[in-house]
């Protein structure tokens, strides 16, 4: 019975590997199609890994069923004899089940960054940043930061500290422009609704701009009601939105950044995030100023 159980298992196998169905193989011996069929599953599942990179869903699916295949094959054989003499007395089906579980773990540790995504902001070319410009207290451009109330009444204080400023300009080539501020940590609590601080005025290149990034190397937020110093996540230790603004000579333009704390309902979590619905630029006269 063995024996010949194993013949009839590699037919299968050669078969699939010809492009027929498992239905084929369980409807020529439907005597065993109750053993067969867990196995040639698992068979078929390592031909699809091999034919084509599925997507994420397919792939913990796949997992799924290769699980519960193996869980079927332990309760079956627990009633008979020791799984693993079974199992190992049957190299090639072996070799097939270790490759769909090499596949299966490969793939779940190469999705990680798809299914745990951490987000990421271009690195501009150093060969298209414009030199730093110099803070100038009659310059064409001014940078305030506010603070979008969310769960911002939950601190007593709660520092930012930014080490610097980018601008991405429109055209081909896209250009930046890259200064630090003068102010460089502000405290959210003190900025909340209409309230804002100014920490960089100077002269910026006039033109189109669509891209604000602010590097952030430090959060510290102390809660009001215990004191506690707690961790402020950061999506990104550069924060950037996209909002199209002109800069002109004959005009001062007022970018406003908004920041925002959330809490993220987890384990008294907070993060902070910028708010584009309540950022962006305005211009003044340059003789109002």
């Amino acid at each position: 019975m063995g024996k010949a159980f194993n013949k009839i298992l590699d037919e299968c196998v050669d078969r699939l590997n010809r492009g027929e169905t498992i239905e084929d193989c369980l409807a020529t011996y439907p005597e065993h199609a109750e053993e067969l069929e867990p196995l040639l599953q698992v068979v078929f599942e390592a031909q699809k890994a091999y034919r084509f990179t599925p997507s994420p869903t397919a792939k913990m699916a796949g997992k799924k069923r290769l699980n519960a295949a193996i869980e079927t094959l332990e309760h079956r054989q627990k009633r008979r004899r020791p799984w693993s003499q079974w199992f190992m007395g049957r190299p090639r089906l072996w070799a097939t089940a270790a490759a769909v579980i090499l596949i299966a773990l490969i793939g779940y540790f190469g999705l990680r960054p798809i299914l745990f995504p951490v987000e990421t902001t271009p690195e501009p070319d150093s060969s298209l940043v414009t030199p730093s410009p110099q803070p100038n207290p009659e310059g064409n451009f001014v940078f305030l930061i506010s603070d979008e109330v969310n769960a911002i009444g939950d601190f007593e204080s709660l520092n930012v500290t930014i080490s610097k400023i980018g601008l991405q300009a429109a055209g081909e080539p896209e250009r930046w422009v890259e200064f630090i501020p003068e102010i460089t940590v502000v405290d959210l609590t003190q900025l909340q609704g209409d309230k804002a601080q100014e920490i960089w005025r100077g002269d910026v290149p006039e033109g189109q701009y669509y891209q604000v990034f602010i590097y952030v190397s430090e959060v510290i937020g102390k809660l009001s009601e215990t004191g506690e110093t707690v961790e402020i996540k950061l999506p990104s230790n550069k924060l950037h939105i996209s909002t199209p603004f002109q800069v002109t000579a004959d005009s001062v333009t007022m970018f406003t950044y908004d920041l925002t704390v959330l809490a993220t309902g987890k384990n008294g979590g907070y993060i902070l995030k910028p708010q584009i619905n309540q950022s962006g630029a305005h211009q003044n006269p340059s003789q109002d100023n």
